[in-house]
């Protein structure tokens, strides 16, 4: 990279004090900027021919050292950024060059978010449902820190962030991966628009997605809540007024109209954007009919799921607005708060979000026998591998479950049964009724290791010792 650093007061720019600013002319491969460092000159004392501070004036040497220190810092931020191999622009210079001197406020992060978020929308390239959990980021990041600089996101502050994230939110590893990769994601907008220096992520990697297990409901759960939305239970809860000025409020009838679309979509394996936007006109027949919008790139797929009568019992097919759901589907996060109560209520001991829902239908669809290609095209998976995670999980239910006859052998043994064991090499040497044998010591030999003991029925264990009798190791050859 060709650069060059030098003093280039602008004399046509003279204040009414007659003084001009000090400037910095530098020239980045035949571009070039100028940099106000900040202290004026007198107009007289700048050669204009020899581009410096007239020798002889006050303070000439002041002046020089100060204009040496700065082309020193201009020449350490070109060279730092040769080392990492970072291609530097003059705006890019310009601007780390004022931040680290303090020359001008830095911009702020939440206001750089926003403005983007708000030209996002007008695009419409990614989903409105997308923004409005940029959102509710922004808001959540605003909580732990009011004023954030786009210099402010450093390494330090990404692993202070995420630790605050999990360990004083107590938020899952998915919900903390998804806040880090809408930091990392305006973070790289504003690295590549020249705006920071340095980008964070190539030294905090945020990794992949949490895998772990998929919180669901298990049939019996299920039961559970259509039980009580069928009830109407939940309607009479009343939210009482903190204050006597203030109403109590019914806010039983939110949590019966959250658990209706959550049960629908337990029975059908809609994702929360789905729910909120099915139509009564994609209801065909006994099937509905829905396209689907699959990732930023927005590949369509269109689904057909069949309506049972659990997920009729929950359709308002009679709906004035057209949805399937007169009345409007409330967003994630709020559902998930609601979901939270409802749990509590129905004596359900799990942290559920409304996605687990889908999780529910995939996995009983497949215990219930469903074949795992239906369920994959249900779903509106592109590969039939994504659909194996439920598969993997219903084989360690089935596993779990299937143990339970190993219980009962067990419990069988132990209850008719004496079970003589080798003390020596473990083996089962023989087993007899409880009962038939009315000697209190018994002599025995494994067939295995050829040890001699005995076992005593009174304390019903092996003892190696020979010494209670006759019997020698030889005896059983």
């Amino acid at each position: 990279m060709r650069y060059s650093i030098n003093l280039d007061c602008k004399t046509s720019h003279i204040k009414k004090d007659g003084t001009i600013p000090l400037l910095l002319r530098v020239a980045i491969n035949r571009e070039h900027i100028y940099i106000n460092l900040g202290k004026p000159i007198k107009a007289t004392h700048y050669d204009k021919v020899g581009k410096c501070v007239k020798a002889g004036i006050k303070g000439n040497g002041n002046y020089n050292s100060f204009i040496d220190r700065q082309k020193n810092k201009i020449d350490e931020i070109i060279s730092e950024s040769e080392k990492r191999g970072e291609v530097l622009s003059l705006q890019k210079l310009k601007e780390i060059y004022e931040k680290e001197t303090g020359k001008i406020k830095s911009i702020s992060f939440y206001a750089y978010a926003e403005e983007t978020i708000k030209r996002e929308r007008e695009l419409k390239e990614i989903s409105a449902d997308t923004l409005d959990n940029y959102d509710n980021e922004i808001a959540k990041l605003k909580v732990y820190r009011s004023k954030l600089s786009i210099h402010d996101i450093t390494v330090p502050f990404l692993e202070e962030y995420k630790t605050y994230l999990t360990d004083t939110l107590k938020q899952a590893n998915n919900t903390a991966y998804h806040a880090m990769c809408f930091l990392r994601k305006y973070t790289k907008k504003l690295f590549d628009a020249g705006k920071i220096s340095r980008y964070p992520f190539t030294e905090f990697i945020v990794g992949k997605p949490f895998s772990g297990e998929p919180q669901y409901l298990e049939p019996e759960e299920l039961n559970k809540l259509h039980d009580l939305y069928d009830s109407r239970e939940l309607c009479k809860i009343v939210k009482t007024a903190k204050s006597k000025y203030a109403q109590n409020f019914n806010i039983g009838e939110k949590y019966q109209e959250v658990l209706r679309y959550y049960l629908a979509a337990c029975y059908c394996g809609l994702r929360h954007s789905d729910i909120k936007t099915l139509k009564i006109n994609e209801i065909q027949g006994n099937f509905i009919v829905k396209e689907l919008q699959k990732g930023r790139l927005k590949r369509k797929k269109t689904v057909r799921i069949p309506i049972r009568k659990r997920l009729l019992s929950v359709l308002d097919l009679n709906s004035k607005s057209g949805l399937a759901f007169e009345n409007l589907v409330m967003e994630n996060s709020q559902t998930n708060k609601y979901l939270k109560a409802i749990m509590k209520v129905a004596g359900i001991n799990k942290h559920l979000a409304f996605h687990s829902s889908r999780h529910s239908f995939a996995i009983n669809s497949l215990l219930l026998g469903i074949k795992i290609e239906v369920v994959s095209d249900i779903l509106g998976h592109s590969e039939l591998t994504t659909t194996q995670r439920y598969a993997r999980v219903v084989d360690r239910l089935r596993e779990k479950e299937m143990n339970k006859w190993d219980n009962i052998v067990q419990e069988k043994t132990l209850e008719n049964e004496i079970q003589v064991v080798c003390p020596s090499c473990e083996s089962d040497v023989m087993n007899f009724e409880r009962g038939v044998l009315k000697l209190n010591k018994i002599p025995c030999a494994c067939q295995y290791c050829n040890t001699a003991f005995v076992f005593n029925l009174i304390e019903n264990k092996s003892s190696a010792t020979l010494q209670s009798f006759s019997y020698s190791k030889q005896n059983f050859n």
